[in-house]
């Protein structure tokens, strides 16, 4: 019953680290609009900062090495979003850590007939996200659609994987394309009222559910 119980502490998140990690994205999203200009991205990220304390912790070998490089890439993109004149830097953090969360699910890809309805699912998501956002981004357009080409095909690959906590990690990359979206109709289509507080909410629960779902699963395909 030992060895049991210390894989359970191993792998799953503790209410501590849980409690961390959701009083700072309540924090950042309560004040993320008193905080003074340049400093808002120091607290955005702490909860991603979180999330790879408990990777590295609790992660192992290429599996965790892939969710460092997703998790850098993603706090490099929230820090180039917060900074004025960067959106297309932090655009290109967040695609390289697309590709890289992709890669990883790949590693754990297992062909399955009664999966392919959930890519049914992303791609139409993703059909009426490019045909209603893409018409609005101007000079972006190309760049904006690679984008979503990637978040949809790392959406797809969460689908896929082969383990028993692949709910998690679908559901996190599905309320990531939510998030992507709601960031796309605020900036290009037309700002709308809590779209600030509907954007993190969606990012932190997404990238919570991803990496919890991996570390929980606890394995390295490939050594």
């Amino acid at each position: 019953m030992k060895p049991s119980r210390v894989t359970a502490t191993r792998l799953v998140p503790s209410l501590a680290w849980l409690l961390a990690f959701a009083l700072f994205a309540l924090l950042y999203i309560s004040l993320r609009d008193v905080f003074p200009h340049g400093v808002g991205w120091f607290f955005k990220v702490i909860p991603i900062a979180l999330l790879l304390k408990l990777v590295v912790a609790k992660g192992a070998g290429r599996t965790r090495n892939f969710l460092i490089a997703a998790l850098v890439l993603s706090g490099t993109g929230d820090i180039l979003l917060s900074l004025d004149g960067l959106f297309i830097h932090g655009l290109g953090a967040f695609l390289l850590a697309q590709l890289t969360y992709t890669a990883l699910f790949l590693t754990q890809f297992r062909w399955r007939v009664g999966r392919l309805p959930w890519a049914a699912v992303i791609l139409a998501y993703a059909l009426a996200c490019t045909l209603f956002i893409i018409p609005q981004t101007g000079d972006l357009q190309l760049v904006t659609l690679v984008y979503m080409i990637a978040i949809s095909l790392m959406a797809i690959s969460a689908g896929f994987r082969d383990d028993s906590q692949f709910l998690w990690v679908a559901l996190g990359a599905l309320i990531f394309m939510v998030s992507d979206t709601l960031i796309a109709i605020d900036k290009f289509v037309s700002p709308f009222a809590g779209s600030g507080v509907g954007i993190m909410v969606t990012y932190y629960a997404a990238q919570l559910l991803i990496c919890a779902g991996v570390v929980r699963h606890g394995r390295d395909p490939g050594g």
